[in-house]
């Protein structure tokens, strides 16, 4: 790539209300903004910017660099093969196989909720947050929950790739590996003990044909790698923001507890306003011109979900939380071809937590300062609260 000059920084160490203003105040004077991460790359602070990209994986890729050496199917594939894992895969996610899901998700939150109410008291982000999603992957992978928390601790840990530190690095390198070994473990399980493609992730794969195929192990275990990993990261920082908003604004919270209809729309909202996955990259496989800059083909492109999702020439208020805002196309779960392939369950984990949570207290609140993530996560580590029962 060749040298441009520096238009911002999204790396800095920032509070969240000022990461918000550098994206807006960066949108405004340079909307395609070249940052010096990665060797160099353009970051698309727009919407209308982010939704064109996206929608067209023929001119930018997917497929440019994997983040660990070799791709993890689907999410680093093009087309057409691309298709042929998505389509594997997307029948996990069918309403039929959530509503299943659904009933083992929500026992775990009651449990959950239900000790915390009891203590009244406890961290929201590291007891209810952290363990409800991971512990939902679990269920869905057919997989002992007693995994969850090494589980966590791997996936977190890959997220640190994009650091600009070599330990940081480090760990997520050796949090993919792991995870690639659990994944081992896993294929040689369902070898021993066969369940049906039809009810089981593993097994499908097992016996799938990719490009008229078999796959083999490694490529089984590449894709359960991002299915473990990205099968909880974001909806563990979307179930904390929106907790800690809740927590911020009491009329809101006692306005979802009265009305539990409106809790499908306010999860888009704060979806919107507090993006779990800030950015996403695609690599240019043309020379393009988007914004007014000229990008070679090879750069490196960020789509930047969180600015694209505060972007008011998209929403009206963009900067305001409307609980039962309608037409909400944010941009939280991505766009296109690689829109998230979890987002349904997503959607109901976060909406069964915040159900039996709004149920089973009659208030709840900050008991301590939350603890944020860092980028490129916009997530809450340490929620500590306290919990009045419901009468």
């Amino acid at each position: 790539m060749s040298q441009h000059e520096i238009d911002w920084d999204p790396t800095e160490p920032l509070t969240v209300e000022d990461r918000l203003a550098q994206m807006a105040q960066t949108r405004a004077r340079c909307p395609v903004a070249f940052a010096g991460r990665h060797g160099g790359q353009w970051d698309l602070l727009r919407y209308e910017d982010i939704v064109a990209v996206a929608a067209d994986p023929a001119r930018f890729s997917n497929a440019g660099a994997s983040r660990y050496n070799r791709p993890l199917p689907p999410l680093e594939f093009d087309p057409p093969m691309h298709a042929e894992y998505r389509r594997l895969l997307a029948v996990f996610f069918a309403l039929p196989r959530m509503q299943a899901l659904e009933v083992k998700v929500r026992a775990v939150a009651v449990e959950i909720i239900e000790r915390l109410v009891a203590v009244g008291e406890g961290d929201l982000a590291k007891e209810l947050s952290y363990p409800l999603p991971v512990m939902g992957l679990c269920a869905l992978l057919n997989i002992s929950s007693e995994h969850w928390r090494e589980i966590k601790i791997w996936s977190e840990n890959t997220l640190l790739m994009d650091s600009d530190r070599q330990s940081d690095r480090e760990l997520a390198i050796a949090g993919h590996e792991k995870i690639i070994a659990f994944a081992g473990t896993m294929i040689e399980e369902r070898r021993r003990n066969p369940m049906s493609a039809q009810d089981d992730i593993t097994s499908a794969l097992l016996a799938a044909r990719i490009g008229g195929a078999a796959m083999d192990d490694d490529l089984i275990a590449r894709t359960l790698r991002i299915l473990i990993s990205a099968g909880h990261n974001s909806t563990t920082s979307a179930i904390g923001n929106s907790l800690l908003y809740l927590m911020q604004h009491p009329q809101s919270q006692e306005q979802l507890r009265q009305n539990p209809k409106l809790i499908p729309a306010a999860i888009e909202e704060f979806l919107r306003c507090d993006t779990p996955v800030q950015e996403m990259p695609r690599w240019a496989t043309q020379d393009v011109t988007i914004g007014g800059r000229r990008i070679a083909a090879g750069d490196r492109i960020g789509m930047f979900w969180a600015a694209g999702n505060r972007d008011e020439r998209a929403f009206s208020q963009a900067d305001q939380y409307i609980l039962d805002r309608k037409s909400n196309r944010h941009l939280a779960f991505g766009r296109g071809i690689h829109t998230c392939l979890g987002a349904p369950m997503a959607r109901m984990e976060i909406r069964v937590a915040l159900e039996e949570m709004l149920a089973r207290t009659e208030a709840f609140g900050s008991a301590g300062a939350a603890e944020r993530a860092k980028f490129h996560r916009m997530g809450v580590v340490s929620l500590p609260a306290w919990l009045r029962p419901a009468h």
